[in-house]
This record gives C-alpha cells, sequence and structure tokens, in this order.
C-alpha cells in the first residue's frame, strides 16, 4: 500500500506536490471500510479522488507515479543505450529542459515500509536510494546510488549484497538501479520490484492510454485479451456488469478475425458478445454495438480488478467516462468492502462526476487548481481550515468554498 507519493518539477508542477493516502488523525477512531489499519498501526485511505477544473494538473499528477513506476520497472529493458533520453516531461513552463525532476514514495510491502527516492534529468539519475523503516521514527538506508560529475557515473554504496561491480558494468546512466538489479536476479530487489508490478494505470505519457471516442474499439480487444487468460478476473467482471446493465444476460468471448485495414492481412482474434435474454431465447450481440457505458466498464474493469486481485493500486484518469453517475460509487464499494478487496487494494483517481464526493471523506478527496505562471498545485481537503466532517462537501465545493473550481 502507498502512504505517500510526492513529486517536483514534472508537467504543470513545478513545486512540491505530495498526494498522501494516509489518514493522519491521531486517538480518532473510524469504522469506516474506506480506511484499512496496517500492522505498524498507522491508517491508509483505499480510495483518493482527484477532482479541479480542466487543465489544471488533474491528469498530470497521475501521469508522474505512471511514469515513476514505469521507470523503475521497465527502464532498464525500455531505454536502449546511454544516449537515449530518459522520457521524463519537466515543468512545461520553463527553458530549462535539463532541470532535475525529483519523486518520492513511501510504500508498505509485505509488511514493511520502504521509502524509495528518485531524482533525475533527461540524460541520467542524478539520486537514486531505498531507505527500509526500522522503528517508528527512523528510515535506514538500503542503498545510495549518487551521480558524481567527474567520474561521468554513478557512486553506489548499499547494504543488501548487491554485487556492485557486476551491476557497475550493466547500470547505465538512464535506468533504475532497481531494474538493472532485477536484470541481474538480485533476490531482495526483485522482490522489491513486485511491488511497483501491482501499479496498474490507463494513463501513459500522452494521457489515458484508451479513450472510445479517439482509439476505436483497441481498448476493447486488449481488455478481452486480458480477460481470455484469466478466467476468474473474467467471471468477476461478467458479473460486475450484469450487476449494473440490468439488460445483461452475461458476456461471451469467441474467437474469430479480424483484417488490417491497410494491408487486408488477417489474424485471429477473441471478440466479446453481450448475451441478451428476451422471451427465453439468448441473443448475441457484438459488444461493439452496446452502449458506450458498458463497453467502457468492460474495459474499465480489466484496469481495477488485477490491482484488486494482487493488493496493488489502480491509478484511473477520468474513471466516470460513459459511466453513470450511480456506477461510480459501485466501484468504490469495490474497493471499500473487505469482502471484494480482502488484500486492501487501493484506487486513485481524477473525475469530473462530483456527486461521487457525497461518498468520501475530507481526507480522501486532493483538489487541484493552476496558479499563476501556470503552475499546478494540490492540496488534501482537510488541509483547509474549517472543514467540517459533517459538511455537505458536494455542496460546498460546487460553490466554491474549497477552490478548484472552474471560473467560467
Amino acid at each position: 500500500m502507498i502512504y505517500s507519493f510526492t513529486f517536483k518539477n514534472f508537467c504543470s508542477f513545478a513545486n512540491n506536490a505530495t498526494i498522501l493516502f494516509e489518514d493522519i488523525r491521531k486517538g480518532v477512531e473510524t469504522k469506516s471500510n474506506m480506511f484499512c489499519d496496517t500492522q505498524s498501526g498507522d491508517r491508509l485511505s483505499k480510495v483518493m479522488i482527484v477532482i479541479g477544473p480542466n487543465a489544471s494538473g488533474k491528469t498530470s499528477a497521475l501521469k508522474a507515479l505512471a511514469f515513476l513506476s514505469w521507470f523503475v520497472r521497465n527502464s532498464f529493458a525500455g531505454l536502449e543505450g546511454e544516449k537515449e533520453p530518459i522520457p521524463v516531461d519537466n515543468f512545461a513552463f520553463s527553458d530549462d529542459k535539463e532541470s532535475v525532476s525529483e519523486f518520492e514514495l513511501v510504500f508498505n510491502h509485505k509488511d514493511v515500509i520502504y521509502k524509495y527516492i528518485l531524482h533525475l534529468c533527461r540524460t541520467h539519475v542524478v539520486k537514486e536510494e531505498l531507505y527500509r523503516k526500522e522503528d517508528t521514527r527512523h528510515f535506514n538506508y538500503l542503498f545510495k546510488r549518487n551521480w558524481n560529475p567527474q567520474a561521468e557515473s554513478s557512486d553506489i554504496v548499499q547494504r543488501i549484497n548487491l554485487k556492485t561491480e557486476i551491476l557497475k558494468e550493466i547500470l547505465r546512466k538512464n535506468v533504475s538501479l532497481i531494474a538493472a538489479s532485477v536484470a541481474i536476479k538480485n533476490d531482495f530487489l526483485t522482490d522489491i520490484s513486485g511491488f511497483w508490478q501491482k501499479i496498474i494505470s490507463n494513463v501513459n505519457r500522452m494521457g489515458k492510454l484508451w479513450d472510445t471516442s479517439s482509439f476505436g474499439e483497441r481498448g476493447l480487444f486488449e481488455a478481452t485479451e486480458a480477460y481470455n487468460k484469466n478466467q476468474d478476473l473474467f467471471v468477476k467482471a461478467v458479473q460486475f456488469l450484469k450487476d449494473i446493465d440490468l439488460g445483461l444476460e452475461g458476456i461471451s468471448i469467441e474467437e474469430g478475425e479480424a483484417r488490417n485495414p491497410k494491408t487486408g492481412e488477417a489474424k485471429k482474434v477473441f471478440l466479446p458478445y453481450g448475451v441478451h435474454k428476451v422471451n427465453d431465447k439468448q441473443y448475441k450481440l457484438p459488444l461493439a454495438f452496446e452502449s458506450s457505458g458498458t463497453k467502457n466498464m468492460f474495459v474499465l474493469l480489466h484496469f481495477l480488478l488485477p490491482a484488486i486481485e494482487q493488493g496493488g493500486l489502480a491509478v484511473i484518469d477520468e474513471l466516470e467516462i460513459d459511466l453513470h453517475p450511480h456506477a461510480l460509487p459501485q466501484i468504490i464499494e469495490l474497493f471499500a468492502n473487505p469482502a471484494t478487496n480482502p488484500k486492501n487494494s487501493q484506487l486513485l483517481f481524477t473525475s469530473h462526476s462530483l456527486e461521487v464526493l457525497n461518498h468520501l471523506e475530507k481526507e480522501q478527496i486532493i483538489l487541484v487548481e493552476k496558479k499563476q505562471e501556470c503552475k499546478s498545485e494540490l492540496y488534501r481537503l482537510d488541509e483547509l481550515k474549517g472543514v467540517r466532517r459533517d459538511d455537505n462537501i458536494y455542496a460546498k465545493y460546487m460553490a466554491g468554498a474549497y477552490g478548484a473550481v472552474p471560473n467560467l
């Protein structure tokens, strides 16, 4: 689980921004399923929403976490050679394109709390450090990697039996030490990398990975392939769809053929069909012809359910796309309910369907707004003075009491 995520000099964020999952109230007991207690006695939220006007920086906040997850997991295999630039997007409205972006993640992995720090520019990693929490206050370092400009390489100190000389032979200046250590099969860091594998997102450097309005049915094919490989995942997705679509009897996946529109080349694919029952007779309709809400939920669940299954984190931009407002509380309940989320997976999402605020507490709401010089800033609602627990948060936000609203 994630305690906090801090980033700086990324996209529209010039200064430090922190998304805090930890409920820092002391001596306050809560029976809300929205939070869970760790073995160390900390209370973490299972659901966090990021809200604000268009172009305020909501998606950028999610992209920061998605980028960090990609870099830790895939930079070694994904970047070829030291000359390939790191695809980090510095603060967009600055002439200094070689400035350093900073990231810090505090997370719980197998009941141990870690802190990971990464500073980098487009050419190289400046700093990379991993710490483990040993008591209630102190973190001890496991490894420290710092850029040495004179030697044009990284200096490494470590306490985890890394084969430093072997690592230095393969460690390029533009890749993560964790990713490189996985390549040489270091058991400890391979295990740590497993945490990052459980961060599942629908955003990448350009924004959302899928959007039926711009990418056609690509998302349907990708989701169908995932469901076809994981029957348990498919069964859960179908049940959820049936619960929110009263006209849907089920979903079937059948092998079909698709042709490349340019080359005419045919290939075998798996195609989803909606199953409907009318007068005791079943009819199949290609899912591509179903409602936008049904299609998008079908695709969305192939991000959400694996995160729940693995005890991970789902990072979803615009959770509400084409969905009825009543569907969002049901998605939140998937994560809040211990019966459907026994591993305490977390959900971080943006949304413009603000009625969902009625189902969240003030510690679960992140507001983003763009200040002068096009700089985005974010803050958690409970940081504002005077926000009462019994306030109608939705009504007050819509009235502009908390800020981060459009000026129309």
